[in-house]
Formats: C-alpha cells, structure tokens, sequence
C-alpha cells in the first residue's frame, strides 16, 4: 500500500508538471492611458479593488490596480515607469580601457585584453570585451594584404608621391606601367566555394584537389594610358643582367616605341 501511494502521488506530480507545460504563454496586458486614469479616479471616489477591476474589465486585477494606484501615489503619474536595464558589468573606465588596448594593438585578440585587464582585478568575460569593442565601432575584420614595406622603403615611397603630386594628365599620360604576375597552372590562387548539404564535405564533387609544389608560371607585361604593350614569360630566375636583356630591351622598348612613338 505505501508503494502504490508513492506511485500515485509521482503520477499527480508528472501530471501537474504536464498542464504546465501545455498551458498557452500568458500575455501581458498592457493598459492604455485612459484605462488607468479611470482607475486611479475610481479609486479615489471610493470604489473597491474588485469593483474597479470588473468595471474596467479586459484582464484587470485587484492586485494590478493596488500597484497602479500605489505607484500614482509616490510619482503622480499613470505611466509606466522607464526599465533601467541590467547592470553593466564593467564601468566606463574600463570600456575606455578596453579600447586603448585594442587600438594600442591592432591585431590583440579578444581573449588577450581580457587577460590585461584580469591582471587588474577586472573580471569580464571575453564576450563582453568582444561587445564593447563592437559598440565603439572596432569590428573584427580579415586584414587586408599589402606589400611588406620597411621605414627606408616607406620613407622613398613618400618622397617620390610629393615630387609628382603636381602632376598632370599630360605628365601621366607619358609614363609606361610594368609589373609581373604568377599564374597557377594548376587550380586557383583564391578562394573558391562549393553548395554543398550536410554529410556531403567528402564527395569529389565538393572537395578541391591539391598538389605540394603546384605548376606555375611568371609573366611580365606593360600598359601606358594609350593601351597595353607587350608580355614576357619569365623562366627561371631573374637578376639584373637577364632582366636587361630578356625584357627591357626585347619587350620594353619597343612597347614604348609603340605607344609613345619615336
């Protein structure tokens, strides 16, 4: 007999717990304006709790009208009071800090400011820094890629864009452009995507074939604001000598001779 009371009294227990769970969410009634000044008026005209909420009706309570009229009573106004929000977990000072930090260091991970910042009792979490750093405008993003310059090459760069910064079209137009480029032979130098399902990350269709050393090769070429001069593959690999005799003289020259004339 105790066990089968037990058993009973966990069955209205699962039972209870399962209403719960089946009841539809309950909505918060929000009233208007006028709602609450004809309860706060009522009220003060000596009606009941009860009386006022069944003559306002539309979910209204007794307790929601004590609470309205309580709250009249200490700010002279029906309106709701503004929320103020959770608590910051870290002060101003410290979000000024946070992003002298990252401004100090660019590239400083989230997890390292905050490993600063625990060495001075500051106890946030990564993601906290993360959306502060948000917030003061400092998003994460792939850093773009640029030639590595050193001061002596930044130095000659600059000196030479404010000898020619009073240039005119005329000037530019009297100046032969050359670079070089690497071609891959052999898949692609960038970043391809594939649509794909999930469990499909393995099947040939979805996959991107790869070689260690992969097949390519060197061209050079020229242009000038008139058009396009002449290329070269390059072999091999290039000093000053072979660079003179295999494309300036042979390739150089006569796409200046083409585009500027004699």
């Amino acid at each position: 007999m105790h066990k089968n009371g037990i058993i009973r009294a966990n069955l209205k227990v699962l039972l209870y717990m399962l209403q719960i769970l089946m009841m539809p969410p309950v909505k918060r009634l929000d009233w208007s304006p006028k709602k609450r000044a004809i309860a706060v008026t009522l009220r003060s005209e000596g009606y009941s709790l009860r009386e006022i909420a069944d003559k306002i009706g539309g979910g209204a309570t007794p307790s929601g009208i004590r609470k309205l009229c309580k709250r009249f009573e200490g700010t002279s106004t029906v309106t709701t009071a503004t929320g103020r929000g959770r608590k910051k977990c870290a002060s101003e000072k410290t979000d000024r800090r946070i992003v002298r930090l990252a401004l100090k260091n660019r590239k400083s991970p989230a997890n390292a400011i905050n490993r600063v910042l625990l060495d001075s009792d500051v106890n946030i979490s990564d993601r906290t820094v993360r959306r502060r750093l948000v917030s003061a405008g400092l998003r994460a993003r792939i850093p773009r890629k640029r030639p590595y310059l050193n001061e002596k090459q930044r130095k000659k760069r600059l000196t030479w864009a404010k000898e020619h910064i009073l240039w005119t079209t005329d000037d530019w137009k009297k100046v032969l452009w050359s670079d070089e480029t690497k071609i891959s032979i052999f898949g692609s130098d960038g970043v391809r995507y594939v649509r794909r399902r999930p469990g499909e990350d393995n099947i040939p269709e979805c996959t991107s074939a790869t070689m260690k050393h992969p097949v390519s090769v060197m061209i050079w070429g020229c242009m000038a604001m008139t058009g396009v001069g002449r290329i070269q593959v390059v072999n091999g690999t290039i000093n000053a000598v072979n660079y003179i005799s295999s494309i300036l003289q042979p390739k150089m020259l006569p796409s200046a001779r083409d585009l500027f004339g004699s």
